[in-house]
């Protein structure tokens, strides 16, 4: 039963990144978590990261804007080593816990700011924090596009730009995290066999959300989720708390 909810949630996830450019994760993890461990899964979503915004980079012919791509990216190497530290030796239940608090709160952040227009003030502001954000909740959580989402959205980029930008990042971010779960003897071959088993589904999905990203209302849709996303993290934050 979890391997037949693990396709259907993987296809979800990666059709809605593949609309979005972000929100892999953050789809996916609060019903995952139910039936895996997070030092299981967050490797396996890493991968998974990897190889959906790698689909993303092939598909979007577009230069990127590197003034504001490398400060954050060279934040974003100082936070991935903390966040797998987290990982490795925060408890289970702890990990679970502020994984569903985060995502309550940055599916509820991104609800109060999509219907708010940025002041001009504020776009000209630097985005280098959200780069240690990203690498610490990326490689801890496998959360860390919403930092990077938020950031991004501030400076109005436009759809295809902020896809690409995202996903050139979400790549090298994947990478360097993947390495350090090897090195660290992390990533358990369950992760590996996740990871493989699911790449055709993760791949059909990122297809159809290539696809749609032309023909649906994305505001709309971005909407859905988040406010299932909310649903999903406080159903996390419950069944922690409740169990015993």
């Amino acid at each position: 039963m979890e391997w037949i909810i693990s396709v259907i949630v993987i296809l979800m996830a990666s059709l809605l990144k593949g609309m979005t450019g972000f929100g892999f994760a953050l789809l996916a993890l609060p019903i995952l978590t139910i039936f895996f461990p997070m030092q299981v899964l967050v490797p396996a979503m890493t991968l998974f990261n990897l190889f959906t915004s790698l689909y993303i980079l092939a598909n979007i012919k577009l230069k990127i804007d590197y003034k504001y791509l490398i400060p954050m990216l060279l934040a974003s190497f100082i936070g991935i080593p903390a966040g797998v530290q987290i990982l490795q030796y925060l408890p289970e239940r702890t990990m679970e816990l502020t994984t569903g608090i985060s995502i309550f709160s940055l599916s509820m952040v991104f609800l109060l700011s999509s219907n708010k227009e940025v002041p001009e003030s504020r776009k000209t502001k630097p985005i280098v924090f959200a780069g240690f954000l990203s690498g610490l909740m990326g490689s801890s959580m496998s959360i860390g596009g919403p930092p990077i989402a938020l950031a991004m959205n501030r400076k109005g980029y436009a759809k295809e730009r902020f896809r690409k930008m995202f996903a050139l990042m979400s790549v090298i971010n994947a990478v360097i995290a993947t390495v350090l779960y090897v090195s660290k003897g992390m990533f358990l071959a369950f992760s590996l066999k996740f990871a493989i088993f699911l790449f055709p589904v993760m791949l059909l999905g990122s297809k159809l959300g290539d696809v749609l990203s032309k023909k649906i209302n994305q505001i709309q849709f971005k909407r859905m989720i988040l406010y299932l996303n909310m649903v999903l993290g406080l159903f996390i934050v419950a069944r922690i708390l409740l169990h015993h």
